[in-house]
């Protein structure tokens, strides 16, 4: 593989390494932004005849004639070869990520591993110039940023400091925080080999081979702050300071944290998806991993997500998009924000006015930085944000069984529903108030045009829902309501949203529309793109096919548009939100995105959503994975990103978001689990299939049921 930046974390703990070779340095990950990472070089490498060869993540050594990258879900690792002595030498940094082990996967240790070993015969033509049978490992960290001192032959310390930042009120943007220096106290373990200074060495036998084995170790106070409580990590009930974690990690850890991770990759990887796919859940796990904050409020436990560079705190649209990896791997973190996302609602009169009274909708955002206090964002998404958790809810419950949500927030979620029924202005179901949305580098009919596409599929997938939970709750007359409200959205779907060949992205070609930027707005005769393909039709079912429920859309049509949609609006890298073309937003002065008059703008996580809907519909899109491969190397070997979710335009980086690619497998298997109605099917839709099962897979035994067809 390319040699690019990549990143593992500890889910929650906010302990994690950065690399980038390119740059040849490394970065520490804690409370700070990414771009205010503090940096390091991280001397890995091999001592063979008095000369040493290191990875290319510090600036001064020589390197190993040829240099190999890989990633895994749970590990991240540089492959160096010295071709005089055919020797391989391989650095493996694994985080203790074990799916639905919340105490395992929150340890605050990484586990690294140097390991060296005499390849069979000779590297290409390079003939063996030095029999080599005893070498030393080493391994050390150094530089400006962090300091390494001394403690004995079985620990080194390592000292920086990161910045807290917290958000106030009156501030003028999302990152204009108020900095606080937070010291760390970090310690790297050994776990073979013996500390000389601040350097771990190992004498191994290269023939046979060996090993050096270290952890590197982190303890934190409390750092978040929730409703104005200050919030420790959820580790600290575990582990009461940094010399537990060491103990730990020395007495069996670090090989467990490694362990496991060869159990988790064992079970993701038996799959006929392509190197393509296995490098995007690797990929978007780790950048998912770097975003995680899981820490403790009082007898509650709270989960959330950065929204990578944006920094805002479990963002509703962001994890509506993520819910096929919280359905497939880990629904317990969904339940969590599920719960909390309530208290952060507003009154639908605020909004809409009079008409409003009594409802409520969801906010963008729950804070940024450390601190989640309130939403931060400039602007509301009504109706995106109250149907976005109405689903979660909804498919949370099919997918599991569990209804505490529903019964503990039965009252939300009437009143989310009233608010979006209280949207239409007009009498024919579909949303003309509250609509903007997140899509924030759109044009004006995709981003706040009335009566959306997208917006109608999610209010009708929401009422769906709402029909079904009500009728579960024993309120019969409000789910009656729902259905009635369900059935005149088809119908207006049916007779105004169909474009020949195509979903239009609106349903109406003239209205008003208003920038929520700018508050500016015009009347238009003809909406610039009205009636284009988009991709955002089926962006409301993806979850609701993963529990198998109809919403009564004309099955036909749907697939339609996604061959159609997907042909018209493919682009190098995956498809643009739409066909229509930015650069006629001109004759609109005012009305351009956040992003500006970006040019065939598109997002990857939305594409792979809609990927998700089409593989159960027997759409074959398996060829674009690749092209949502080739944006994320392309970005990563010229900068550290991460997973880079928008192309043509937007700055979303280091995103969670990519995580969606996790409900693939469930996709390409047909996985419908259904467990309020029992159902369990598995039918995949597509020749060639073999994914593996990961809902209830075995994850410490590392056993899975695979699927094929």
């Amino acid at each position: 593989m390319l040699l690019m930046c990549d990143g593992v974390a500890v889910l929650g703990s906010r302990h994690g390494m950065v690399w980038d070779p390119l740059r040849r340095e490394a970065m520490a990950l804690r409370f700070d932004r990414f771009t205010r990472m503090p940096k390091f070089q991280l001397r890995a490498g091999i001592r063979i005849g008095g000369e040493e060869f290191v990875f290319p993540l510090c600036r001064e050594g020589r390197d190993f004639t040829f240099v190999d990258q890989r990633m895994t879900p749970c590990t991240m690792s540089l492959i160096g070869i010295h071709a005089p002595s055919a020797t391989r030498v391989k650095l493996t940094v694994a985080t203790p990520f074990r799916p639905r082990d919340a105490e395992f996967s929150t340890t605050p240790a990484l586990a690294l591993r140097l390991e060296a070993k005499t390849m069979p015969g000779y590297f290409r033509w390079t003939k063996k110039s030095q029999e080599v049978e005893a070498a030393e490992l080493f391994l050390e960290i150094e530089g400006e940023a962090i300091a390494a001192e001394t403690a004995g032959p079985e620990a080194a310390n390592l000292r920086f400091d990161s910045v807290r930042a917290a958000t106030w009120d009156g501030m003028a943007d999302v990152w204009d925080t108020r900095d606080e220096v937070r010291p760390q106290h970090d310690r790297l373990v050994a776990v073979s080999g013996a500390f000389g200074g601040t350097r771990l060495s190992r004498t191994v036998n290269v023939r046979d081979g060996g090993t050096l084995d270290a952890a590197w170790c982190t303890w934190s106070e409390p750092v978040m702050e929730v409703r104005g409580e200050a919030a420790p990590f959820r580790y600290a009930d575990r582990f009461g300071s940094l010399d537990a974690v060491g103990a730990w990690a020395r007495e069996g850890g670090q090989a467990e944290i490694l362990d496991n991770a060869a159990k988790v990759d064992g079970i993701v990887a038996d799959n006929r998806c392509g190197a393509s796919v296995n490098h995007l859940l690797a990929k978007t796990l780790h950048s998912w991993l770097l975003n995680t904050w899981w820490c403790q409020v009082g007898d509650r436990e709270w989960f959330s997500v950065w929204e990578g560079t944006c920094y805002f705190h479990s963002t509703v649209d962001v994890e509506y998009t993520q819910t096929p990896f919280y359905l497939a791997v880990w629904p317990e973190l969904l339940e969590i924000e599920l719960d909390w996302w309530p208290e952060f609602s507003k009154p639908g009169e605020g909004a809409i006015g009079e008409r409003g009274r009594g409802t409520a909708y969801l906010v963008h955002d729950m804070g940024a930085h450390s601190t989640a206090n309130g939403m931060i964002y400039s602007h509301d998404m009504e109706v995106e944000e109250a149907s976005n958790y109405i689903l979660m809810a909804y498919a949370h419950w099919k997918r599991t069984g569990k209804d505490r949500i529903l019964r503990k927030h039965q009252v939300t979620l009437s009143r989310y529903l009233d608010f979006i029924a209280a949207c239409d202005s007009t009498g024919n179901g579909i949303p003309d108030l509250g609509v903007a949305n997140t899509i924030d580098d759109a044009s004006p009919a995709i981003q706040y045009g009335k009566e959306q596409m997208y917006l109608s599929v999610k209010a009708l997938a929401s009422f769906h829902a709402g029909a079904e939970v009500f009728t579960f709750l024993g309120e019969a007359g409000r789910a009656e309501a729902c259905r009635a409200r369900k059935e005149r959205i088809l119908a207006t779907i049916r007779d105004h949203g169909w474009a020949g060949d195509h979903f239009a992205t609106l349903l109406t070609r003239s209205g008003e529309l208003k920038n929520p930027w700018t508050g500016e707005g015009m009347a238009c005769a003809e909406i610039p793109g009205w009636d284009a393909p988009h991709i955002y039709t089926v962006n409301g079912l993806a979850l609701l096919d993963m529990v198998g429920e109809d919403v009564g859309l004309d099955r036909d049509r749907i697939v339609r548009d996604l061959e159609v949609a997907t042909a018209r609006c493919l682009r190098e890298y995956g498809c643009a939100h739409t066909d229509f073309q930015a650069e006629t937003l001109e004759e609109i002065p005012g009305l351009e995105g956040l992003a500006g008059l970006a040019i065939n703008p598109g997002w990857i996580s939305m594409n792979l959503l809609r990927d998700i809907a089409a593989f159960y519909r027997g759409v074959d899109l398996r060829h674009l994975q690749d092209r949502y491969w080739s944006w994320q190397t392309l970005t990563n070997t010229q900068e550290p990103k991460l997973f880079f979710e928008t192309f043509g335009g937007n700055n979303l980086c280091w995103y969670p978001r990519g995580v969606a690619a996790w409900g693939l497998f469930d996709a390409l298997g047909g996985v419908v689990i259904d467990r309020v109605k029992g159902r369990d099917e598995i039918r995949p839709a597509l020749p060639q299939i073999r994914v593996p099962r990961l809902v209830d897979a075995d994850w410490r035994a590392g056993t899975a049921t695979v699927i094929e067809s």
